[in-house]
């Protein structure tokens, strides 16, 4: 009887694994399927993919970037003629709509796990990160990192 009570937490234990890696199976290419029209866009045009992680009603630092560096018109263009570019943005008191909300955390999911604000990350169409770019980059070094990137 002994060795019943001992295997049940064993069964149990296995049990509860089995079911995580079935929904976590489940839930990945949900996920990808969010972003395989973007993937496949960048793999159509033979461009990269930027990702901008920003909280736009509470990230003062966000506004920074987005200002200094963002709505140059300099770096618009490169995003623009470039680049597949997706704001991923994570409001606290704006309510996005849900869909939206599920794009924006397959997107923090495959490339910004850690969170960080902000955050622009550039990737392949595999989602390879190729460089991930932050505050501590002045405007300048941040064009010239996507200038480089725009000629890949």
């Amino acid at each position: 009887m002994s060795n019943l009570l001992v295997n049940k937490p064993c069964i149990a234990m296995s049990t509860f694994i089995s079911g995580l890696l079935s929904l976590l199976l489940f839930i990945a290419p949900a996920d990808q399927q969010k972003l395989s029209r973007f993937t496949e866009q960048a793999k159509q045009e033979h461009k990269y993919i930027a990702v901008y992680f920003s909280g736009s009603d509470w990230c003062v630092h966000c506004h920074a970037f987005d200002k200094q560096v963002l709505q140059k018109a300099s770096v618009q263009q490169l995003l623009q003629e470039h680049y597949i570019y997706y704001n991923a943005d994570f409001p606290q008191r704006k309510k996005l709509a849900t869909e939206e909300q599920q794009l924006n955390a397959a997107w923090a999911e495959a490339l910004n796990p850690e969170g960080l604000f902000p955050l622009l990350v550039i990737c392949d169409e595999q989602l390879q990160v190729k460089q991930r770019i932050t505050r501590q980059l002045s405007p300048a070094e941040t064009e010239a990192l996507l200038q480089e990137y725009s000629k890949q």
